[in-house]
């Protein structure tokens, strides 16, 4: 999935702009996310793609955090 790629699309939130609000703004949940980005507050049919992500920068950064 590139950066660019929309997340979400009801309201055209793209995967950067998720990836920031978990990167930079410390988003943990769905719900802190969409407060950021408005992503998943539409339709919610993003929220496991979101909820994955939010893992997976997790996972990277601990992963990081211990290199």
């Amino acid at each position: 999935m590139s950066q660019n790629e929309v997340l979400c699309r009801c309201l055209n939130v793209t995967r950067q702009e998720v990836e920031q609000a978990i990167d930079v703004f410390a988003a943990s949940t769905e719900k802190e996310v969409g407060r950021l980005t408005e992503a998943g507050t539409g339709c919610m049919c993003c929220r496991r793609c979101i909820r994955d992500l939010i893992r997976e920068r997790q996972q990277q950064s601990a992963v990081l955090r211990t290199a």
